[in-house]
């Protein structure tokens, strides 16, 4: 392990560095982290499965260290995002489990499905569901859906975020908020999910810790931009990152 650490640090290192930037930056800011890690790590030769451990664990680091920024900077009230994390923290285990007792193909159509339903779930979504600000997440929200996007999340996770995000936006919540909440359930999620894929020994370090890195520092380059996101761009750029991870899925069915 050792050995397979220093030639990915020495050779590719900076190059999954720059990868774990940029995909967090995407993640942090439209939930779609996935639509750069993914392909850029298949590109590069890791299995499906390790991939998506190495996301885990990636997106589980940054989200840590965002979670521990908004909640210095009292953000996002840690209290509330208790029950939303525990649910999480289940849900993702639990997609670990089941991924591992499945084939890529499945995985994919999977994946498919769940996003051509969201995307059409999204594009129906009012104006003033994108841009109001959050007032009660309690009154607003429930655990069901965290639960089962969390499922989907430790046993894929491509656009899981994103869902989280919209899945935000449609209870009249800020998009500011919904991507701040966002970070604590993917926190939970990723962490337990990826406790599991190391359980089961496919996580390949040499990579992950690199990627790592990057996405650190991307969450918090994410977060410094979010602010600066117009209601009517949200409105614009979310379809289109949704349909072009709807693209990349049904590509990796097809070919």
């Amino acid at each position: 392990m050792e050995n397979l650490f220093i030639e990915w640090l020495s050779i590719d290192g900076l190059i999954l560095f720059a990868i774990g930037i940029l995909a967090s930056i995407v993640g942090v800011m439209f939930g779609a982290a996935g639509f750069v890690l993914l392909p850029s790590l298949l590109l590069v030769g890791i299995p499906i499965h390790a991939t998506v451990a190495i996301n885990k664990f990636a997106t589980g680091i940054s989200s840590f260290s965002t979670v521990i920024v908004l909640t210095l900077k009292k953000r996002v009230q840690l209290k509330k995002m208790i029950p939303f994390m525990l649910i999480a923290a289940i849900g993702g285990i639990s997609g670990a489990f089941l991924a591992t007792r499945l084939a890529e193909h499945t995985m994919n159509i999977v994946a498919c499905i769940v996003l051509i339903v969201m995307f059409f779930f999204l594009i129906k979504s009012k104006k003033k569901e994108v841009i109001n600000e959050q007032s009660d997440i309690e009154k607003k929200t429930n655990l069901i859906a965290p639960f089962f996007i969390s499922i989907y999340d430790g046993g894929l996770g491509t656009g899981s975020a994103l869902l989280n995000i919209t899945y935000f936006l449609k209870k009249q919540v800020s998009y500011v908020m919904a991507a701040e909440m966002t970070r604590f359930l993917m926190f939970a999620s990723c962490t337990t999910a990826f406790l599991f894929y190391l359980f089961y020994g496919i996580v390949n370090w040499g990579v992950a810790v690199p990627v790592a890195v990057g996405s650190i520092v991307g969450s918090h380059i994410g977060l410094k931009i979010i602010p600066y996101l117009k209601g009517k761009w949200v409105e614009i750029l979310l379809p289109i990152i949704f349909f072009l991870l709807i693209i990349q899925v049904i590509s990796d069915l097809l070919f």
